[in-house]
């Protein structure tokens, strides 16, 4: 394991005003003594409670929305308090770095998932697209990174996205903005319906620069996309409940950011996708003709693979435990 050295390149257009007016004034209030990695647990809790939250509600009222403005603006700025804490304690670590980016790949498809809700968007083929795309922008990020050994942020990322996502669910807080982003069309086509062009356009934007930097596309990161799309489109064609396609989609993907940041971080080999999917196109093939329950394969799946990216956390976190700190001092 070579030594640690954090290299990124952040681009963000909004990061820098929001580092200097926002990130940095507030984080004057974290006490030097409380670690880094305790900030990035704040953030996860925040997010996690409210999916779990949200998971329960079958209508949204005003207050819902309030509880998802806050946990998701609690969760931008611990986000970012951790690595102004390990700067300024000087105890930046690849412990740190996997528990915060890696936590972001599903803090990204929770804080999906609640957008859509707010909007009442249906939980659908858009949705699995959604979810798939901000997962392929992450894929792609950390898949560079273990090749070139830096961490490179375009000029439109998550921040961007998340503020936009913030700023339209406070004009959902009122009646006028909710029916605006819920019903209002432009040539007869809803205008979330842009929204989520938009949000294509960028993840479309990452992928090419990434690409350009690297010269040319790693083939497993092609297996990795024709492997998803298959995966979206049985999810799709079988009718799979969206609780069972949501999971799988992320575990699929998280699996292999997993092993990205691990070919990076502990100079392991480079990652290859999943292969025991093709398991899953077989059982699904078979459960097709003798007109099976496929949600239970999807779950199944899921599931060994989640049991899976647990067992490679556990051992990458037996390496790296010896940077955990229980107090600075």
């Amino acid at each position: 394991m070579s030594p640690y050295d954090y290299k990124c390149k952040d681009d963000s257009v909004l990061l820098p005003f929001f580092k200097k007016r926002v990130f940095s004034v507030l984080h004057h209030g974290i006490p030097y003594g409380v670690p880094a990695n305790y900030l990035t647990l704040v953030s996860i809790i925040a997010i996690w409670s409210c999916f779990l939250y949200f998971l329960r509600l079958q209508t949204l009222n005003i207050t819902d929305i309030i509880i998802a403005f806050s946990a998701i603006t609690i969760y931008l700025i611990f986000d970012h308090f951790d690595g102004l804490q390990a700067k300024r304690t000087n105890t930046s670590s690849p412990l740190g770095e996997i528990l915060d980016h890696y936590s972001d790949v599903f803090n990204g498809s929770l804080i999906i998932y609640i957008f859509f809700r707010i909007l009442q968007l249906e939980l659908d083929w858009i949705f699995y697209f959604s979810i798939w795309g901000n997962l392929v922008a992450f894929t792609i990020t950390y898949l560079e990174q273990s090749i070139k050994k830096e961490l490179y942020f375009g000029k439109i990322g998550s921040l961007e996205g998340i503020i936009l996502i913030q700023v339209i669910i406070l004009s959902c807080m009122t009646s006028q903005g909710e029916n605006f982003w819920t019903e209002y069309s432009i040539l007869k086509i809803k205008i979330h319906f842009f929204l989520l062009f938009g949000f294509f356009l960028g993840v479309l934007y990452t992928i090419i620069n990434s690409l350009k930097r690297l010269q040319s596309p790693p083939k497993y990161f092609i297996h990795f996309i024709i492997n998803g799309l298959i995966l979206i489109f049985l999810c799709i064609f079988c009718k799979i409940n969206w609780h069972f396609a949501f999971f799988v989609i992320n575990v699929y993907s998280a699996d292999f950011i997993l092993k990205s940041m691990s070919s990076n971080l502990l100079d392991s080999k480079l990652p290859k996708p999943d292969s025991i999917i093709y398991c899953l196109y077989l059982f699904i093939l078979f459960g097709v003709f003798i007109e099976h329950q496929l949600n239970y394969y999807f779950l199944f799946y899921g599931t060994l693979i989640a049991i899976k990216i647990l067992w490679n956390l556990y051992q990458i976190f037996s390496k790296l435990k010896h940077y955990w700190i229980w107090w600075n001092r």
